[in-house]
């Protein structure tokens, strides 16, 4: 029995390894203010990552995952970590600014020890300095919206979520988008749900059901790729709000 349980715990230990992600620590500079820190970069996941239950809020790893929003300890500079490098000269001085009016409750050593939200709200301010497209804050305020959850606030969720909402309706009604309608219906259904507009959720899903998606930006294959995965999570997400009506 001793050596089942063995390999039985072997066994299980290699099926969560295949579905891991794993990050190393890295150094960076922050753009604003050049002091060097170690922060942490990913160095491996998968596919399954778009099987996680946040893909109802349509959010996905790396964003779930706290080391994914750097934030410079010195002058508090905070970024998807991706976009950490890629601030326009032209912005450095306003940035600089608005970072003097930041204030943290004390001093933190590790960027991961602040808090997620709190770093999602500093990137917020960032980001509109920076200035972003609707695409961008629709889903900075799913993100938003999915960290204060997890802090269990949920007034700031919902508020993040009917921003994510409006923006996803803009975009609707935005030509820019056009073909790209199925995913922003998702992304409408999805807020709807977790605002506890069911009844609206469902209405939006069956509109995009109807739907087939196409980018012109992106290849032929890639854009089927998203369909076929929208298609199936449109059916999964009935059937979500199904056993969550049953609870």
């Amino acid at each position: 029995m001793k050596r089942i349980a063995v390999v039985l715990g072997l066994l299980l230990t290699l099926a969560l390894s295949v579905r891991a992600t794993e990050w190393s620590p890295v150094e960076r500079t922050c753009p604003i203010c050049k002091h060097k820190h170690e922060y942490q970069e990913i160095v491996s996941y998968g596919s399954y990552i778009y099987s996680w239950p946040s893909k109802y809020q349509y959010v996905f790893w790396p964003l779930t995952d706290n080391p994914s929003v750097y934030c410079c300890p010195v002058c508090h500079f905070s970024a998807y970590m991706w976009d950490f490098d890629k601030v326009p000269e032209s912005k450095v001085d306003t940035l600089t600014k608005f970072l003097q009016t930041v204030k943290l409750d004390k001093e933190y050593k590790d960027y991961q020890d602040i808090p997620m939200t709190t770093r999602l709200e500093i990137a917020e301010n960032v980001y509109k300095i920076i200035e972003q497209k609707s695409e961008f804050w629709c889903k900075f305020y799913r993100v938003l919206g999915y960290h204060y959850d997890q802090d269990k606030n949920a007034i700031k969720a919902k508020e993040s979520r009917l921003k994510a909402l409006e923006t996803a309706k803009q975009m609707l009604a935005d030509t820019t988008y056009r073909g790209q309608e199925k995913e922003i219906l998702f992304i409408a259904a999805a807020m709807h749900n977790f605002v506890g507009q069911k009844d609206s959720a469902l209405a939006y899903l069956d509109k995009a059901s109807a739907l087939t998606y196409k980018n012109k930006s992106w290849k032929v294959e890639n854009a089927k790729g998203l369909d076929g995965y929208l298609s199936d999570l449109i059916k999964q997400y009935k059937e979500f709000i199904r056993k969550e009506d049953e609870k």
